[in-house]
């Protein structure tokens, strides 16, 4: 029998898994900590290797309605608020109140562009929430920056020397005030983070010999991580850097997994004791980095398995409006435009 002290009941704080399902092109939310609990029993008294569990999640099918048939499958999570990715540009969605914004359409580059970045985060500083875009060609990036407050762009006048990886996550990890990716500089591999609050980048350094191969940055419990990634049936992987320390390089550690991986990502939910992996896209695991044990979480909507996880993060319910109007009235009486 599993220690019970390994799976204790989960205080409902609101928080909800959202994922896309790629091959359909549809938004669902999942009370996972609800799910858990319900399962307490069954997780407690059974040998969790092997566990396959079903959960049944709920579409968000207003935002497929909305936004038609231009839906990029991506959506990021801030706090309450999505922001979901279309043709047309961005969409910021409470998925409780069903509210909805569309954002304004970005600043025209001079040159044509070939690469994209995004991000959606909240400035401390301001209090207000943020999209910020990059836009990519061969002399580099330019950003510009959405303020939820003023409901206005800006761009910024400088070009970054930065160019695409290999494989380059679009959606920025945010963390500490800023919303990272990975690029390459030089042929060399940085982490880059754009800083809400200054509206300005900063780079961080990769782990040692962290350039050979194929790797992805992402988020492992508030830490930036780099996880690799194969393109080869035949080649896994059982181990990925973390960095312990924000912004010091020699705090990159290797973390170990008890599952095998092509692809990894952190779904952006953990318990005490387990933390919810996307394995190559299309595998939920839950796994205890202790003991390197793990169980599988299977999810079935109407339409049957998910064909393959898109976007996928978590977000915290709120009836919270998405413009403040009081706010956004002080914001201008304080001399914002």
């Amino acid at each position: 029998m599993e220690d019970q002290g390994r799976f204790k009941a989960i205080e409902d704080k609101g928080q909800r898994l959202v994922f896309t399902d790629h091959a359909r092109k549809r938004l669902y939310s999942l009370d996972l900590v609800q799910f858990l609990n319900k399962n307490l029993a069954l997780l407690r008294n059974n040998n969790v290797d092997g566990l396959d569990l079903v959960a049944k999640p709920t579409e968000l099918d207003f935002v497929r309605r909305n936004i038609g048939s231009g839906w990029v499958p991506v959506v990021l999570s801030c706090n309450s608020f999505l922001m979901c990715r279309s043709d047309s540009g961005f969409h910021l969605i409470n998925p409780v109140t069903k509210e909805w914004k569309k954002v304004p359409k970005t600043p025209l580059t001079k040159k044509p562009f070939s690469w994209e970045l995004y991000g959606f985060g909240f400035d401390d500083s301001t209090n207000q929430y943020k999209v910020v875009e990059g836009k990519g060609c061969t002399d580099g990036f330019v950003f510009s920056v959405y303020a939820s407050l003023t409901d206005s762009w800006r761009k910024i006048d400088c070009l970054y020397p930065y160019k695409q990886t290999r494989v380059c996550r679009k959606d920025g990890m945010v963390l500490n005030g800023g919303v990272h990716w990975l690029v390459k500089r030089d042929e060399s591999l940085v982490i880059i983070s754009f800083l809400l609050a200054e509206e300005e980048i900063r780079e961080i350094q990769v782990p040692p010999n962290c350039s050979t191969g194929v790797v992805e940055l992402g988020i492992f419990r508030d830490r930036l991580c780099i996880t690799s990634f194969s393109f080869s049936v035949s080649e896994t992987y059982n181990e990925f850097w973390v960095m312990k320390e924000y912004g010091v390089r020699d705090s990159w550690t290797k973390m170990e997994i008890g599952i095998p991986y092509h692809r990894l990502l952190h779904s952006g939910f953990r318990t005490e004791t387990y933390d919810l992996m996307l394995v190559d896209a299309t595998l939920l695991a839950m796994c205890n980095f202790d003991d390197k044990s793990f169980w599988i979480l299977s999810i079935r909507h109407g339409f049957g398995e998910v064909g393959g996880f898109g976007s996928m993060s978590v977000y915290v319910e709120s009836r919270k409006p998405l413009i403040d109007q009081e706010q956004q009235e002080k914001s201008k009486d304080d001399g914002h435009p």
